[in-house]
Formats: C-alpha cells, sequence, structure tokens
C-alpha cells in the first residue's frame, strides 16, 4: 500500500514537523513532507504504523503486509517514527492506549516542532444507548473489529475473541464498519447475519458493499431501531422500532418486533479522539497562528481515499505556512497560552 510516492527526493529544508498519528491521512502527510526534504516526526501509540487500515479493516480486505510495506517505504524516505508513543495533554482513555509505553506532553511537541499536524482518528466507539447494552455478547462494532485483526496479525490471543461459529449476530448499523463486522463474521463461522439499519439501504453510503453481502446471504432488515437489548446472563434478541423519514429526520413508530440474537454489535460511528480534548472548536485563527492542522478522522469520519487525500492536501498548507511565515520559533508562548487556557476555560 502506497502512502505516497516520491519520484525525487529535496535538499534538505530547516524545518521540524510532528504528526501525531499513524494513518492514512498522517502517514500520507510525512511521505509528503519527507520528499519535500522536512524533517518530519511520526508519534503513533500503536507498535507500528496504518491506524484503523492496520488494526481494524479485515485482514482479508487490506493485509496487513501491504500496510507495512507502505509504512517501511516510508522509513526509507527519511520518516522518524515514535512507535508506542502517545501524545498527551488533556486526553481520555481510548481503545489501544495499553500499547503505548512512552508519553510525550502536547506542550513539548508545541515548543520543540515548527508545525504540527494532528491525525489522530476517531479511535472512541459512539455507544449505543439503550437498556442491555451491557449484557454479554453486546459489543461495539469497532473494539470487536480492533480484536479480531489484533488476533489475526498476532498481537491477540485467539482466546480473546468471541466465538462466533454457528451464532446468529445482529448488526446495528449500515456503514463500513458495520459491512467489515459482517465480513469477519462470516469468515468465523457465523450462520446468520443480520444487518439492521434506521434508514432505507439506498441512505447508506456502503450501499454497493452492502448490496454484494446480501448476495451472499446476509440479512438487510430497513427502517429499524433499536429499542432495547433482551436476555438474562447474556444477549438472546433485540427490541426493534420501525421507524420512517419525515422531512429527512427519522421517527420511530409504535410498531415493534423482536430479532433473536446470540451475539450483537453496534456501529453507530466512533468519535474524533484528539490530544486536546474538544480542540476542534477552538478559534481556527489562534491554531493557525500556532502552526496546528488537523486532517483525517480527527476532524470528521473519512474513508481511505479521503483521508489520504486530505493529508496531502493539509501538508501542502503546511508548506505553505512554513515557506511564507519562514518562522524561527513558530509556537511564541502567547500564542499557546491562549490556545491552552480557550480549551480548560471552556471557551470552546
Amino acid at each position: 500500500m502506497k502512502f505516497y510516492i516520491c519520484r525525487e527526493k529535496a535538499e534538505p529544508k530547516p524545518f521540524k514537523i510532528a504528526i501525531i498519528g499513524a494513518g492514512p491521512a498522517g502517514l500520507t502527510a510525512a511521505g509528503y513532507l519527507a520528499c519535500k526534504g522536512y524533517d518530519v516526526h511520526v508519534y503513533e501509540k500503536m507498535p507500528e504504523g496504518g491506524g484503523m487500515v492496520a488494526f481494524a479493516i479485515p485482514e482479508a480486505r487490506i493485509p496487513i503486509r501491504s500496510v507495512r510495506e507502505g509504512v517501511k517505504d516510508l522509513g526509507r524516505l527519511g520518516v522518524h517514527f515514535h512507535f508506542r508513543t502517545k501524545v498527551v495533554y488533556d486526553s481520555p482513555r481510548e481503545l489501544g492506549d495499553e500499547w503505548a509505553e512512552h508519553f510525550v506532553s502536547l506542550e513539548r511537541l508545541l515548543g520543540e516542532f515548527d508545525a504540527l499536524l494532528i491525525a489522530t482518528g476517531a479511535w472512541k466507539p459512539r455507544k449505543l444507548r439503550t437498556a442491555g447494552v451491557e449484557l454479554p455478547g453486546v459489543y461495539d462494532a469497532l473494539t470487536l473489529l480492533h480484536h479480531i485483526k489484533m488476533a489475526r496479525i498476532g498481537y491477540y490471543s485467539w482466546e480473546r475473541i468471541p466465538d462466533l461459529k454457528g451464532r446468529h449476530i445482529v448488526i446495528i448499523g449500515a456503514g463500513y464498519t458495520a459491512v467489515d463486522v459482517a465480513i469477519e463474521a462470516r469468515l468465523l463461522g457465523a450462520e446468520k447475519v443480520t444487518m439492521a439499519y434506521r434508514r432505507s439501504l439506498e441512505h447508506s453510503y456502503a450501499e454497493t458493499e452492502i448490496r454484494k453481502l446480501i448476495g451472499g446471504g446476509l440479512e438487510f432488515i430497513e427502517y429499524a431501531s433499536p429499542v432495547r437489548i433482551l436476555g438474562e446472563g447474556k444477549v438472546q434478541g433485540v427490541e426493534f422500532a420501525r421507524t420512517k423519514i419525515v422531512e429527512g429526520s427519522v421517527v420511530t413508530t409504535d410498531e415493534r418486533f423482536i430479532l433473536d440474537a446470540d451475539v450483537v454489535a453496534y456501529a453507530i460511528g466512533q468519535l474524533p479522539t484528539n490530544p486536546i480534548r474538544e480542540v476542534v472548536c477552538a478559534n481556527e485563527k489562534i491554531l493557525k497562528e500556532a502552526g496546528i492542522f488537523f486532517a483525517g478522522d480527527v476532524v470528521a469520519p473519512r474513508n481511505i481515499g479521503t483521508a489520504m487525500r486530505e493529508g496531502k492536501a493539509r501538508a501542502k498548507e503546511i508548506e505553505e505556512w512554513l515557506l511564507s511565515k519562514a518562522p524561527r520559533k513558530v509556537f511564541p508562548v502567547p500564542v499557546t497560552t491562549r490556545l491552552m487556557s480557550s480549551v480548560t476555560n471552556g471557551k470552546c
């Protein structure tokens, strides 16, 4: 997997750039900037690069070996990787934190580097808020996919993975994450896979992939929203309410139905995991003054191609900003203080 192709590396430039997060957006930006001659350092809490591509997307879709080859290419280009290293300021705990062995303060990076790109992705699953969600056998899809992928590539024991063989798995949601759960469920021997969505199939941006799965036996239920998860001691089913679309919004009706289930996985989205909690609402002018840029899922959900294009676009902005400002110290104390205080004082 090629994150960036460098035809000819430029002469070294006197600027250092820190990239937080080694997913598709961060790696693409790193490749562009290293090719242009900048000193690029990538900080990543996981043991290797790739982000969700490496640690959540099914091996059947993107083999880990292709991701590793792409990361090695960037290393040969001169990108410095700091794996198992988490950048912290006021970050809450999130998926994958157990791999971090080193912690670097954001303040330190602000002082040592000329520009900073935050591309930490969205590693926090959105919680399903319904009765019964804590029952054994109910999983958020991202964590389930992450654990399966970690087992497939040798980081986890298969004993940590739920046994899906011969089971009926109900998936709530109809995005790419839901699709990936359906793929893995089939590969792990699930007897039946049902996907339920509160809108119609035509409303899903993963419509093409879902239609392929339907052709392979997936049961797809439209206009259904979970009301509660049923079971005693473990999940046994899900009660759904029929929905309808009124002026573009989902409205729940009084009609109910129940699906039996041995396993439930909800894929209702992820939340950005940023080293500065809530920083995305800070004043954009202050961020630009401080030389802080954002790319990928940390801004909003992206597919892989979009994240890579955005990483390259932000890298070009960083280059333009550095060359036009040519700062000796991009992060003066007053600017950094203003940035931090606007977050800690709850102004954004």
